[in-house]
């Protein structure tokens, strides 16, 4: 059986303050972990993961959407605590993961000229020793299937739970103040391969996605929204 429990992390430097949403998929005992937030975060998922009476020692993997400095940041502090968890991402993913190539968001940041407390806190993400691949359509577990979904970054991808006609879409959509959104343009590496990825999931049976940024979002005319999300693409 699959419960599904959407961690509400916040983060907070200086002035800002927003929040982040992990997944933790349950199937019978194991945990499965979507994305693990920014460096230093490992004791702020421990404590979410007791709050929601999950037991750390019960997981098994952790599913990296990309590479991103929110996304994977406490991933290594967390495997060496928990040495038997599983690192996961995909196989365009890996060598950023492990440090063989640069950050792409680094390269971003240095070539806009990004603060300098952004690129700092990019560089700052621990690499892992290891991780394993997952493919397009691998089964996870039950009914929960990776879905390659490029375009925020190469190699991005999103998780399908069938069963609970449920997408976690990583950094593909975002959620704000109810309202779906195709992510922020400032931070797609390829706007054609995001309007790509959308056109590939539009026609899943959902009904609720989960953002990394913005949490759940529900409607019951979700692929009326998508397809226009789709249709207006990135032009204002």
């Amino acid at each position: 059986m699959i419960e599904l429990t959407t961690l509400k992390l916040l983060f907070e430097i200086g002035e800002m303050k927003f929040y982040i949403h992990p997944v933790v998929i349950k199937n019978n005992e194991d945990l499965i972990l979507i994305d693990t937030g920014y460096p230093k975060f490992l004791p702020v998922i421990e404590e979410a993961f007791e709050k929601h009476g999950l037991d750390m020692r019960n997981l098994k993997q952790v599913i990296l959407t990309h590479h991103d400095h929110d996304h994977m940041g406490a991933a290594a502090e967390l495997v060496k605590k928990y040495p038997y968890v599983k690192m996961k991402c995909s196989a365009e993913q890996i060598p950023y993961v492990l440090g063989k190539k640069k950050s792409l968001r680094l390269e971003q940041a240095e070539k806009l000229g990004a603060d300098d407390g952004f690129i700092q806190m990019i560089k700052s993400v621990e690499h892992l020793d290891s991780a394993s691949e997952v493919t397009d359509n691998e089964i996870i577990c039950d009914g929960v299937k990776v879905i390659k979904t490029p375009g925020h970054m190469i190699g991005h991808i999103s998780i399908y739970i069938q069963p609970m006609k449920t997408l976690i879409s990583g950094d593909m959509l975002v959620s704000e103040g109810d309202v779906l959104s195709i992510a922020d343009e400032r931070f797609v590496l390829d706007k054609e391969e995001e309007i790509n990825s959308l056109k590939k999931i539009v026609n899943l049976d959902i009904e609720k996605i989960i953002c990394f940024h913005g949490g759940e979002y529900k409607s019951n005319n979700l692929k009326e929204n998508l397809k226009k999300i789709i249709a207006k693409g990135y032009n204002c």
